[in-house]
């Protein structure tokens, strides 16, 4: 059996709010327009598809990180909400670091075996099964070694400290070239995500931080052990990426492909009016899953 784990946060609401200004001491313009949390207005969509389009996935589990951020469409079979003070430790709460959430995620209580993560932006649109993710056990993933550019940036330093130090663990070192993973759906084995806890617990205990920095670690290091280990099948479904920045039209258009797997929509802060693209990309997804009921 295989679950689903998506975290999602909803910024209208004024408790969430409240524990974001006294974390960050902000001021609520940073709230509202901060593209970390900013919603598309998708995330009942996005339920909707993967219990359409992966109806092998036995709960779905939305991680909030309150009860005031729960809505009634979430209570549903095969839905089960999480909220952070169910798996992550009071000193790192309130936390709004999905880092953070990404290194506790393996304590969920009842999670399975064989799980995927994935974001709020990540919508499948497309009949899958689970041999997409997992093929005896292992789970599917790919990562290219790539040249490291010359002048990286915060994501490709990440993944060079990542990557060097689950990789020292196997006698492996990087300078040069880094390892590249696909922005998209990651399946993996909760005893191997406990694992990583346990052998960088200190590594990991020190980069954990309620806001996101450079400094903090995540879930690449769980898909790294798979790699390095060599516990895993190297193919992944189809999947495409697509950005606010390359204009609505773009992504309306990536959205209503007819095989178009897993989308991701990434949001960008140059963006700051999202209404177009929200109305957008709910026409689009309702119109693709019509499309599928309805033969």
């Amino acid at each position: 059996m295989t679950d689903y784990v998506v975290p999602m946060v909803f910024d209208d609401d004024v408790q969430w709010q409240k524990d974001y200004l006294s974390c960050h001491r902000a001021s609520c313009y940073a709230v509202y327009n901060n593209v970390r949390y900013r919603s598309f207005g998708t995330e009942s969509l996005l339920v909707d598809c993967i219990r359409t389009f992966m109806p092998f996935v036995r709960t779905l589990y939305i991680i909030l990180a309150r009860e005031s951020q729960k809505r009634d469409w979430m209570e549903q079979d095969g839905v089960r909400v999480v909220y952070h003070k169910d798996f992550i430790p009071r000193q790192y709460r309130p936390c709004f670091n999905s880092c953070t959430i990404e290194m506790f995620m393996p304590f969920i209580s009842g999670l399975s075996e064989r799980f995927i993560y994935g974001n709020d932006d990540m919508f499948p649109l497309s009949p899958m099964n689970e041999k997409d993710f997992f093929v005896d056990g292992k789970p599917c993933q790919h990562l290219k070694e790539e040249e490291y550019p010359d002048e990286p940036n915060i994501f490709q330093k990440k993944c060079m400290i990542q990557q060097n130090m689950v990789g020292g663990a196997f006698g492996k070192h990087y300078t040069g070239t880094w390892l590249r993973n696909g922005h998209s759906l990651a399946p993996m084995l909760k005893s191997q995500c406990l694992k990583v806890r346990k052998v960088f617990d200190d590594e990991i205990t020190k980069g954990i931080t309620l806001v996101r920095k450079e400094t903090s670690y995540n879930q690449y290091l769980y898909v790294l052990w798979q790699y390095f280990t060599g516990n895993y099948v190297d193919r992944t479904p189809k999947r495409t990426y697509v950005s606010v920045k390359d204009g609505v039209e773009k992504v309306r258009q990536t959205l209503l492909v007819h095989d178009a797997g897993i989308v991701c929509v990434n949001d960008h802060d140059d963006i700051i009016d999202i209404t177009e693209y929200s109305a957008v990309m709910q026409q689009s997804i309702k119109e693709k899953l019509n499309s599928y009921r309805n033969g």
